[in-house]
């Protein structure tokens, strides 16, 4: 049975975009015999009783690995020598964001294990100081060259690591674009809020922080928002703007037409998104963010909503064929005409919210993510170690 130790302290969370790579865990445990250890950080709050988890102090990985100015540590805490002895793989994070990593995929060499990480890096312009250009970019460097795989979301990636000045040939062939896995069997439709009176719902499921186009999104749904009666925004999430767009709400007289939620733990999650007709998402590019993936774009679709979204960052790659609605960043005339003919046509929204179920259940079904990564797992580039025992 292939034994592999998930090593992602300050990571794993319930509720957290971790639960993804869970749910892919379970699928191999379940159709291939893999056997997942997860180690995390005893400040972290996860709980599944499919895994054997591992909870390791704060300072067994946190200590030398906060700050740029310090080369990597090799040496791996008591705790889990032991683990990763036994392990036929390794599974890490980042390492171009998270300190950590370098110590999983150093001991993972050390000990002649694969070892691979995910990345979906948000961060931008990361490379400025002196300290990146001649230290942190040669252990990097040399991570990468360590590792078996990388694990991309979306070819943006690599566009990223190309500018922090860490793509090679033989690091851009380690890549392999994966995607993101939704559970389509828990994001499915359901009957809306509309069948029973009548008012027409448009969902944005967001933190609300500026890089997510809120004030673009208000500004173009004001008139239909103002004129018609079986209109009603609602917005759930929270963030540093959400008593700014309080305000702008009441100050625009649409406290009735625009519902703020609170942040739903992500299994309430799905139920909630599947009632309404509409989901709209404008992320827009700032200095130092853009969206990798988009992955509320792709559940909303798997519950047959009609989505209206920017190309930012990965989306146009996430959603790449005719299944929603793509606008301009900021562009407020073609987010409101965009939003508009949806509302007035229900046999559109219909149409497209079933084109759109359909492509997500053949890109990013669990299954066809987590058979994806099966394939990768046994690659001709994955150790003969790993190949010997899953076969």
């Amino acid at each position: 049975m292939p034994s592999l130790l998930s090593f992602r302290p300050g990571v794993i969370g319930n509720n957290t975009a971790f639960e993804a790579m869970a749910a892919i865990y379970k699928y191999l445990q379940d159709h291939y015999g893999y056997n997942f250890t997860l180690v995390f950080s005893e400040t972290d709050t996860y709980h599944d009783p499919a895994f054997k988890t591992i909870p390791i102090p704060k300072q067994d990985w946190r200590s030398l690995f906060s700050s740029p100015y310090l080369p990597p540590r090799d040496q791996l805490p008591n705790t889990l020598k032991t683990e990763f002895a036994k392990a036929d793989g390794i599974l890490t994070v980042d390492p171009t964001i998270f300190g950590q990593a370098r110590m999983a995929i150093a001991a993972a060499h050390r000990l002649q294990k694969p070892v691979w990480f995910d990345t979906s890096r948000t961060i931008q312009n990361d490379y400025s100081t002196m300290v990146w250009s001649y230290k942190r970019r040669l252990w990097l460097q040399s991570a990468l060259q360590q590792t078996t795989g990388i694990i991309a979301t979306v070819p943006k990636c690599l566009e990223r690591f190309q500018e922090l000045g860490l793509l090679s040939s033989s690091i851009a062939d380690k890549f392999t674009i994966m995607g993101h896995p939704v559970d389509t069997d828990v994001f499915q439709p359901r009957s809306k809020l509309s069948e029973m009176d009548g008012i027409l719902r448009i969902l944005v499921v967001s933190r609300l922080i500026p890089e997510k186009g809120l004030f673009y999104i208000l500004e173009a749904l004001t008139p239909l928002l103002s004129q018609r009666s079986d209109v009603q925004l609602h917005l759930i999430g929270d963030g540093v703007l959400r008593h700014l767009l309080e305000r702008e709400v009441t100050e625009r007289q649409l406290t009735d037409r625009v519902i703020f939620l609170d942040t739903l733990p992500h299994e309430k999650l799905s139920s909630t998104i599947a009632q309404y007709d509409l989901f709209v998402n404008h992320a827009i590019g700032i200095a130092t963010w853009e969206e990798f993936f988009g992955v509320a774009n792709l559940e909303a679709m798997a519950c047959e909503l009609p989505c209206v979204v920017t190309s930012n960052g990965g989306i146009s790659y996430a959603i790449r064929e005719d299944v929603a609605s793509f606008v301009p960043e900021r562009n407020i005339l073609q987010l409101r005409n965009a939003v508009t003919q949806l509302l007035d046509s229900e046999s559109l929204r219909k149409t497209m919210g079933q084109k759109a179920r359909q492509y997500v259940e053949a890109h990013y079904s669990i299954r066809v993510i987590a058979e994806r990564y099966h394939q990768m797992l046994n690659s001709p580039s994955s150790k003969p170690s790993m190949n010997a025992i899953t076969q």
